[in-house]
């Protein structure tokens, strides 16, 4: 324990230095109730379902639908496309390695050529 909690014990104790007035929480519900606003939905009195407010409502399952349908086509698309691109790359850094590499070794086009005959 810190000095600064033994201080704190000692000064304030471990009684719980707040209170709520008497009979605060017997009409706690009703005095929150009392405070919101009337604006619940309505409900239809035989399916106790809410209304429709508007006309996409009945169709926001065929929306979800069609938003994951156009989410999915979006990634196939855009990892089919992606793919074609890696491969370009990789084939320019393995073209730019092999001309770094002759560089540093000092070969030119003829020196190569006499390297492939003989093998």
């Amino acid at each position: 324990m810190t000095n600064e909690e033994k201080y704190l014990k000692e000064r304030v104790g471990q009684e719980n230095p707040f209170r709520t007035p008497e009979g605060y929480f017997d009409q706690f519900t009703a005095n929150i109730m009392a405070q919101l606003p009337d604006n619940a939905p309505r409900v239809d009195a035989e399916n106790r379902q809410p209304v429709a407010k508007n006309v996409a409502m009945p169709l926001r399952h065929w929306f979800y639908a069609a938003a994951c349908v156009a989410a999915l086509l979006v990634t196939a698309f855009s990892f089919h496309f992606h793919q074609g691109d890696d491969s370009q790359q990789q084939m320019a850094v393995t073209e730019s390695y092999i001309d770094e590499a002759a560089d540093y070794a000092m070969l030119d086009n003829m020196d190569i050529y006499q390297l492939l005959a003989e093998e």
